[in-house]
C-alpha cells in the first residue's frame, strides 16, 4: 500500500487548525523517519495524541505553570532542610543583566514549558558566570545534574518525555534537543517515535495511548496488577508500575505496593522463586521480556 500524500494526511487534521498542510507535512516526515507506514491508522493515532496533549500547539500554554514549577523547586529545596529558604533566595532573588525583574518574579509569569525551560537555563548560566569554579566542579562531578534538575520533563505538541528523547538523539546536547522539541516538526518526530517505540500486541489503540502517558507496557502491567490483587487480596492501584520512579523515569530504591504484593505472592504461591529473582524480574517491567519472566509465568499459571 502506498503512503498517503501531504494533501491526504491534511484531511485528518482538525478543520480549524492553522497551517493544516504544514502539520501534515511534518507528521508525514515523522512517520517516515520512524520507518512507519503513512496510513490512516498511524496518522490518526498520532493526531489523537496531539489533540489530547496540546490541541495542535507546538509549545502549548499551560495554566498555572508558574505555580507548578515553583512547587517543583520547593520540593527540591526541602531536601536541604533548615537552609531551604536561604538556598531558594540565593538562587532566585537575582536579576539577570539587562532585566528589571528577579528570577522569582519572572517565574510567576511564565506561560509555556519553553518559557520555563529557557528561564531555568538563564538561572543556571547566571550563577555559572558568578561562580565559574563551582560550575566547572559540578560539570566534572555531576555532569547530568543540570538536566536532571530541570523541572520541565515533557515538551512539544505531543508532550514527549525529554529524557527518552535525549536517549534517542544523535547529539547529547540537552539544550539543543529541547529546542528541537519545541518546534512542530521536532515535537512530532520524537513524539511519533515514542508512541510506536514498543511492539505491544494490543487489540485497541487506546492501550497504546495509555502506554504513551503512563510508560511502556503500562496497560499490560495494569492488567497484571489487577490479577495480583485477585490472587493476594491486596488492593493495588492499576497504574502500570511495578516499581517506583522519579520524574525522569529512573527506578527508585523504595519498594512499591505492587512489589510488596508480588513478594507476598512469591511467599504464598511461588516459594520456588527466590526474592532476588522476583526483584530482578520486576526490574524488566518496561519491556516485552517481562511476560516471559519466571515470576509472571507463575502469576499467570
Amino acid at each position: 500500500m502506498r503512503d498517503l500524500s501531504v494533501a491526504e494526511v491534511s484531511r485528518f487534521v482538525r478543520s480549524d487548525v492553522d497551517d493544516k498542510r504544514g502539520w501534515a507535512a511534518d507528521l508525514r516526515l515523522a512517520l517516515k523517519s520512524a520507518r512507519l507506514p503513512v496510513d490512516a491508522e498511524h496518522v490518526c493515532q498520532v493526531l489523537a495524541i496531539v489533540e489530547q496533549e496540546s490541541g495542535y500547539e507546538a509549545d502549548p500554554a499551560v495554566p498555572g505553570l508558574g505555580r507548578v514549577v515553583q512547587g517543583e523547586l520547593d520540593r527540591m529545596f526541602e531536601k536541604l532542610g533548615p537552609v531551604a529558604s536561604t538556598a531558594r533566595a540565593a538562587l532566585l532573588d537575582h536579576r539577570a543583566p539587562g532585566r528589571d525583574r528577579t528570577f522569582e518574579q519572572r517565574l510567576s509569569q511564565i506561560r509555556t514549558e519553553q518559557d520555563a525551560d529557557l528561564l531555568y537555563r538563564e538561572i543556571v548560566a547566571f550563577h555559572r558566570s558568578r561562580h565559574p569554579t563551582l560550575g566547572r566542579a559540578m560539570d566534572l562531578l555531576a555532569p547530568d545534574l543540570v538536566e536532571q534538575t530541570n523541572p520541565i520533563t515533557t515538551a512539544g505538541s505531543m508532550q514527549v518525555s525529554v529524557s527518552w528523547s535525549l536517549d534517542q538523539a544523535e547529539n547529547d546536547d540537552s539544550d539543543l534537543l529541547r529546542d528541537v522539541l519545541y518546534t512542530r516538526a521536532g515535537g512530532l518526530q520524537y513524539g511519533t517515535a515514542r508512541l510506536f517505540a514498543h511492539d505491544a500486541p494490543y487489540d485497541s489503540p487506546r492501550y497504546r495511548f495509555a502506554d504513551y502517558n503512563a510508560g511502556f507496557f503500562a496497560s499490560r502491567n495494569a492488567a497484571l496488577q489487577a490479577q495480583l490483587t485477585a490472587v493476594t487480596g491486596r488492593p493495588l492501584a492499576t497504574d502500570g508500575d511495578f516499581l517506583l520512579y522519579d520524574k525522569n523515569g529512573e527506578a527508585r530504591w523504595k519498594r512499591s505496593n505492587t512489589l510488596n504484593a508480588l513478594l507476598v505472592f512469591r511467599a504464598e504461591h511461588a516459594s520456588h522463586l527466590s526474592e532476588s529473582r522476583v526483584r530482578r524480574d520486576a526490574a524488566r517491567e518496561k519491556s516485552a521480556a517481562f511476560d516471559d519472566t519466571q515470576t509472571i509465568r507463575a502469576l499467570r499459571s
